[in-house]
């Protein structure tokens, strides 16, 4: 279990929201936070001011069930409380020597049901332990609309709907939300978060939220309900729905939304969009199927075995579902590479190929989609491009750093398509996509210096933020991976003359990349022979997810593999740093060789443990244990500094590779 406490910070909660939907947090603290569903990916809420979670015993004086919660006149929590996060649930519980509160809250994910899986919905219940009875408020603001004027709050059966009467079609944060619960005792459709003015008390300065409901219902008294249109600033609309609880109850409540509103940047509707008419019907559909939702979503973790540790960071590294990922109307998907610090959707090139790992097992048909939508943006020369757009599906750049094109997002391609085809047996789009790949071959190929691809010395390929020219291991390795598996691409497909002409480069390639083999290890690149490069044999990676033939000879795989995990595995306690050299220093050339890419550590260590190599494993849970350490298990960075174990300031957040260790199940 992935398990912290009130007093331990994290970088970020469970994120809680379907495929596609955008998502919001459960913290530590219960609050709400980093909230993205109102197509706000790049611009999250960072925190949602009014949502609260009060409980009054009826012997005795409510509390909030939070801490830090924002506000003075009602008590919080006195007494421990304990998150335990497991990718789509969160578990918190709030106990003290007298009373114990259980809260769950989810999002459906079932591994071959898109429909339920791209649900723009949160249910969280509650159950009380060691009081008889009670009431428990719960509140949530409007947040419909860019800007406050026109939201107004609606009664509706079981609870409140949010809306924006005002805003206009090129509004992302157009739609609606709804809140309902299975226990209503009674509801509040719309009160005002802000304080009123008063003689000590100056609006522009001091914007602190209204506590009189909050004292009102801790007093017994009734609170005044005031439906109405907004038109004005110092208005903003919430809800509170209260409940009566008996101990061990377990009492249900329901978030949903529904955003329509268009964006320049994604003019697209939302794949939840074919389905339902408005939030309120998937309110009352998740209502209705509670029960089987949640033990479906539970059901995927107990297929995964292995050390606690293990499991626990397989299934929460599969979190970027929630947080990164975008499915229109037409069930176009792809995932952002870090949706704040770096919104390019898709990324290929030590990206994508980690953050699908579980899309490929749980929904192939996105993992195809995907493909097919870059497929079709392929350069006219052959070129693939590194991504589809800057918040875009429709923008293809050729790298961050192009030109010059790099030389890693052919080879990467042509892997990808054959991973497909591995695990769906998909002939047609095989066939399909064949000529393309012919095309992205040959540009490759064109890039050839004595039989590997040659850098020219201007960051061209993953490894953007370091200069290296000529040949270099990383690239090498994947492009050997990638002839294997058009070699076998061709066969299938029966072009024998394609065939014949890959094989004869496959073996100038071998030859070239077994000299780049000093005894220890492959150099990183040229100038720089007695370095260990976690990355030297990524294509063994590749071919051996693929049951494919290795890249080079056995023997000299598992010794490229024991300097990493000698090496590279020794070189810091937090982490293993990309790039060492033969005494076990860490190399500092640029920001990348002197930090660890876990998504990096995660797949070699893997592919470590696959070949038998001794002590792999523990390189693994190191990295994974100075995540879990740094509060980073559902923001994981792009790269962490090896020297200290923390990330980089304005690190690329949420990062697309989180999901490597899904390596393990393959």
């Amino acid at each position: 279990m992935v398990v912290y406490k009130d007093t331990n910070r994290i970088v970020a909660g469970v994120p809680l929201g379907g495929i596609g939907t955008g998502k919001l947090e459960i913290d530590n603290k219960v609050r709400i936070v980093n909230v993205t569903i109102a197509n706000n990916w790049g611009n999250p809420i960072k925190r949602l001011i009014g949502f609260h979670v009060f409980v009054k015993p009826n012997d005795e004086s409510g509390f909030l069930v939070q801490k830090d919660s924002g506000l003075t006149r009602i008590r919080e929590f006195r007494g421990e409380i304990i998150y335990d996060g497991r990718y789509p649930f969160v578990f918190i519980t709030a106990k003290n020597e007298k009373m114990k509160i259980n809260i769950e809250a989810f999002s459906p994910l079932i591994p071959h049901d898109l429909k339920n899986s791209s649900l723009p919905v949160v249910g969280i219940s509650i159950r009380i332990e060691g009081s008889k009875n009670g009431i428990i408020a719960i509140s949530m603001p409007n947040i419909v609309g860019s800007v406050n004027i026109g939201r107004v709050n609606e009664k509706v059966k079981d609870g409140v709907v949010h809306k924006n009467v005002k805003a206009n079609d090129y509004d992302p944060a157009k739609g609606n939300t709804t809140f309902i619960s299975d226990h209503v005792k009674n509801t509040v459709t719309q009160y005002n978060l802000k304080k009123r003015p008063s003689e000590t008390y100056n609006y522009w300065i001091n914007q602190y939220e209204n506590e009189d409901p909050w004292v009102k219902l801790n007093n017994g008294e009734n609170i005044s309900d005031d439906p109405h249109e907004v038109t004005g600033q110092r208005d903003d609309p919430a809800s509170i729905i209260v409940s009566e609880y008996t101990e061990g109850e377990e009492i249900r409540y329901i978030y949903s939304w529904y955003f329509t509103g268009k964006h320049v940047f994604y003019p697209y509707s939302h794949y939840y969009e074919n389905f339902f008419k408005n939030s309120t019907e998937i309110a009352y559909y998740f209502m209705d199927n509670f029960d089987e939702l949640r033990k479906k979503s539970k059901a995927w973790h107990e297929e995964i075995k292995g050390e606690e540790w293990l499991k626990d960071a397989i299934i929460n590294s599969a979190y970027i579902l929630s947080s990164n990922t975008w499915l229109d109307e037409k069930g176009r998907f792809s995932i952002y590479e870090a949706p704040q610090n770096c919104p390019l959707m898709g990324t290929i090139g030590t990206c994508y190929e980690f953050g699908s790992l579980p899309v490929i097992l749980m929904f192939p048909e996105l993992e195809k989609s995907f493909l097919k939508l870059l497929l079709s943006y392929i350069r006219d020369d052959g070129y693939v491009p590194h991504d589809l757009g800057y918040h875009s599906l429709d923008s293809p750049i050729d790298g961050t750093t192009a030109p010059p094109k790099w030389k890693d997002m052919n080879p990467t391609f042509i892997l990808l398509v054959y991973r497909y085809f591995k695990f769906t047996r998909d002939i047609e789009f095989l066939k399909e996509a064949y000529p393309v790949l012919v095309k992205v071959m040959d540009w490759e190929l064109k890039q050839c210096k004595d039989g590997l691809p040659f850098l020219e010395g201007e960051m061209d390929n993953a490894f953007d933020a370091t200069i290296i020219k000529g040949h270099d291991s990383y690239t090498s390795s994947v492009f050997i991976a990638s002839l294997i598996a058009m070699k076998e691409i061709s066969r299938i497909v029966n072009d024998n003359k394609y065939i014949s002409l890959i094989e004869g480069k496959l073996r100038e390639a071998r030859e070239s990349f077994k000299r780049m083999f000093n005894g220890k290890h492959f150099k990183a690149w040229d100038g720089l022979e007695n370095a260990s490069f976690i990355a030297q044999i990524f294509g063994e990676w590749w071919t051996t997810l693929l049951e494919l033939e290795p890249i080079t000879d056995e023997d000299i795989i598992k010794k490229a593999l024991e300097s990493i995990v000698k090496l590279n595995g020794n070189a810091s306690p937090y982490c293993v740093p990309n790039l060492v050299n033969d005494n076990g220093k860490i190399i500092d050339i640029s920001v990348q060789t002197y930090s660890s890419w876990p998504r990096m550590t995660f797949a070699m260590c893997w592919l470590a443990y696959k070949k038998g190599i001794d002590k792999s494993l523990s390189l693994c849970r190191k990295e994974w244990e100075n995540i879990v350490k740094n509060g980073l298990v559902w923001d994981q960075p792009s790269r962490i500094n090896a020297r200290t174990g923390k990330p980089e300031p304005n690190y690329l957040d949420h990062y697309i590779g989180s999901p490597s260790l899904w390596s393990f199940l393959f």
